[in-house]
């Protein structure tokens, strides 16, 4: 009895993702910049009709819940 392995995409990222890759995150169109977050494949650019994408770098506490907010 022998195991099965699905191999993945590997994307190089410095060239960036292309409508149809497998992706989960945010990313933003390289044409118009629009952004859109993802969870299973990179669709068409709903505004402009581009097919490239850049992904958009995890930044955890670069947003606040409340603005005017002091911490204690």
């Amino acid at each position: 009895m022998g195991s099965s392995v699905n191999r993945l995409e590997v994307v190089d990222e410095a060239a960036g993702w292309v409508t149809g890759s497998r992706a989960k995150g945010e990313f933003h169109c390289a044409g118009c910049g629009y952004g859109v977050t993802v969870y299973k494949a990179l669709p068409e650019c709903p505004m402009c009709r581009g097919t490239s994408w850049l992904r958009v770098p995890w930044r955890p506490f670069s947003r606040s819940y409340s603005a005017g907010r002091s911490v204690n």
